[in-house]
């Protein structure tokens, strides 16, 4: 099976896996310890379940449980086998366990805790699990941020700044991170500018880097602050539009929408561009909330501006208003990718793999799609 085709089925399909395929997870391979957002299409609490998989390509799948999809992982001697129903597709492999998941900080503090690897080589860290929309209840209609968080507890909900630091190095260390991203949900009254200065002067402190290779994901960027998170020294940053189409925009991001208009996201990302770089600024959408068209559209302006695009395959996840229902079909999304991705290369937009590549988007197509030729 063409393997781009695969990940748009799991990632819209879920998966299950028996229970001696996990052996060693949590232990030897990489378990999930949800950051920021819970992907799977039931909630979990109390059980270990992978966070991520790797297809024979390379190709980062992350895993969604869903108890009746006809997807499974099971073992087959000393490797694992994914399974369609009876019918074997492949071997896959988890991903080893970073062996900072096991160390405390120098306050006692659990790594795992505080930052967590998404995919292979991203070292993640939300700096504060909360939206300042769902106090009003005006979130977003796939976000489930706060559920996800009131679900697990399985990271602490405010990070200590040099505890960030200090997991960076430690990270770094291992070998196994090339790039980070940070992210927190949107704030009200706070100064998240000032916050993330301290955070990446911590981290630049711990590692020695003088601009970090990677991304950050605020709450949206405009005017003067966008030169302020650049000079934190961060290489990269990223828009969460969530939806190209206007209309439809207002009405799944009804807190967002007020805040941060669709235009206003437009003429911040070309200020960013200006600043950052061409490859160096990402406009984040959840794919499959809109039509093929409007998501194109989107697609067209973005990269045609210098930026590039993480389109989020959507889990309909719950905790979430859209909790329930269904993404549109894997063909939809394997056929709406590769034209995304033919549109980005005519517009030669720089990668950007050294602060975002296809290695740690277990949940987007969009890299692996770049990766065909």
């Amino acid at each position: 099976m063409n393997s781009l085709k695969l990940k748009a089925s799991l990632l819209v399909t879920g998966i299950r896996a028996e229970e001696s395929a996990i052996a060693g997870l949590g232990e030897t391979y990489k378990e999930q310890n949800h950051g920021l957002f819970g992907w799977d299409f039931e909630n979990h609490k109390g059980i270990l379940l992978p966070d991520d998989f790797i297809l024979p390509d390379g190709a980062v799948v992350q895993f969604r449980l869903n108890s009746l999809s006809p997807y499974i992982v099971k073992s087959k001697g000393n490797e694992l086998a994914l399974f369609l129903n009876d019918a074997e597709i492949c071997t896959v492999k988890w991903i080893n366990r970073p062996r900072f998941y096991a160390q405390k900080t120098s306050s006692g503090q659990d790594m795992v805790k505080i930052g967590q690897i998404g995919g292979e080589d991203c070292l993640f860290f939300c700096y504060q699990n909360y939206c300042s929309h769902f106090g009003s209840n005006k979130q977003c209609y796939f976000c489930n941020l706060v559920s996800t968080f009131r679900e697990y507890r399985s990271v602490m909900p405010k990070k200590d700044i040099q505890s960030i630091g200090e997991v960076a190095k430690t990270a770094w260390g291992e070998g196994m991170v090339n790039h980070i991203l940070l992210t927190g949900g949107c704030f009200s009254n706070e100064k998240e500018v000032s916050l993330i200065s301290d955070i990446f002067q911590s981290i630049r402190d711990n590692t020695g880097f003088e601009r970090i290779p990677g991304t950050i994901l605020p709450s949206p960027a405009k005017g003067d602050d966008i030169r302020r998170y650049y000079d934190t020294g961060i290489q990269a940053i990223g828009y969460s539009m969530e939806i190209w189409d206007d209309r439809l925009y207002q009405a799944i991001c009804p807190g967002k929408s007020e805040s941060t208009s669709h235009d206003e996201f437009v003429r911040s990302i070309g200020k960013a561009v200006n600043i950052f770089g061409p490859g160096n600024v990402y406009g984040v959408l959840v794919m499959g909330l809109e039509t093929k068209e409007t998501f194109l559209d989107g697609i067209r302006t973005l990269s045609g501006m210098g930026a590039n695009i993480v389109p989020f395959v959507w889990s309909p996840n719950p905790g979430s208003k859209f909790a329930g229902h269904r993404a549109p079909t894997p063909e939809w999304y394997f056929d709406t990718v590769m034209e995304a991705a033919a549109i980005i290369r005519r517009n030669n937009v720089p990668t950007g793999d050294e602060n975002h590549c296809y290695k740690c988007d277990g949940n987007s197509l969009l890299h692996d799609a770049l990766r065909v030729k």
